[in-house]
């Protein structure tokens, strides 16, 4: 499971508080909204309007929880509904262990219900991934120090961003570029808008904020030589196969810049390969799949009455 450090610990608290007011929140209210008007289900079956339940939410597959902030998110959305938590952000669940148990008004837990299985179910998938692929990536590192990141990239979908960086930090992994105000990344479109990798670099120097790297994307060799000549901070090898990131980076490495030069390698990132791009030289791994289609774990409810 992902190791546990005072950083990690960190990033934890950082994320209850910004996700409790801000994301989980709204998430959750949605979901809400989106089972409309009237439960006539609910309101057909419950006899007593003020029946109180204890329900219990088990896993019903191995995964990696990634959801201490919709907990918190709960007591501001409903607060008649008390939550018992039984595991924390990036500790493993295995098949039938009791995640969380809750107290409260019937209709209220058959409510919720289903958006909170939905948005656990969903980071708790992005966490499994991203472990997965950690570990894949610390197995295969030979060289000293640490081995690549394993980051997200910024294919997630709108509205749900901090909840897949919630659930990939959960994992073990990295966020990329929040929103495209956290970083200068010019890309092919970018180089071809501008009219060539000069004029994009130099164009971003001219008004980017001083304390930003400045990242291009390269697709071959000769782009790679023409972004070196820019003295950019960092380049991103796109779908590079492993023996031409292997070049790109020896390429890299006799550079007068090579000591400061952050590498980045995406495109196609999975399972099957990201092993065979785990190198020295190599800082970043970047995997889109992360969080644009990833399998959500399995979670129940079970109401068990009064």
């Amino acid at each position: 499971m992902p190791q546990k450090t005072d950083k990690t610990k960190l990033v934890k608290r950082h994320l209850s508080l910004i996700s409790t007011t801000s994301s989980w929140s709204r998430a959750l209210r949605a979901g809400l909204e989106d089972d409309g008007g009237f439960d006539w289900t609910t309101l057909g079956t419950l006899t007593r309007p003020d029946r109180r339940v204890r329900a219990r939410i088990v896993a019903k597959s191995e995964g990696i929880w990634a959801a201490d902030g919709l907990i918190e998110a709960m007591a501001a959305v409903e607060p008649k509904i008390r939550i018992r938590q039984k595991i924390f952000d990036g500790e493993r669940l295995r098949a039938g262990q009791l995640v969380c148990e809750w107290q409260g008004p019937a209709d209220r837990v058959l409510a919720l219900e289903r958006p909170f299985l939905n948005l656990a179910s969903y980071t708790g998938g992005i966490a499994m991934r991203t472990f997965g692929l950690v570990e894949q990536v610390r197995k295969a590192w030979k060289g000293p120090g640490n081995p690549p990141r394993v980051t997200a990239t910024r294919k997630t979908l709108p509205g749900y961003r901090d909840l897949a960086i919630c659930g990939v930090l959960a994992g073990g992994g990295h966020s990329h570029r929040v929103s495209l105000s956290g970083g200068v990344l010019i890309k092919e479109n970018h180089i071809a808008s501008a009219g060539g990798i000069e004029a994009a670099v130099k164009g971003v120097r001219g008004i980017a904020p001083h304390g930003l790297r400045i990242e291009i994307e390269v697709r071959d060799e000769k782009e790679l030589r023409s972004a070196l000549n820019q003295r950019v901070d960092a380049v991103l090898l796109d779908n590079f196969s492993p023996s031409d990131a292997r070049a790109a980076v020896k390429t890299i490495a006799k550079s007068a810049d090579s000591d400061r030069i952050i590498v980045e390698i995406s495109g196609g990132l999975n399972e099957e390969n990201i092993a065979q791009y785990v190198f020295e030289g190599v800082h970043v791994l970047s995997v889109g799949s992360l969080t644009h289609s990833v399998a959500a774990i399995d979670l129940s409810l079970l109401v068990e009455g009064t």
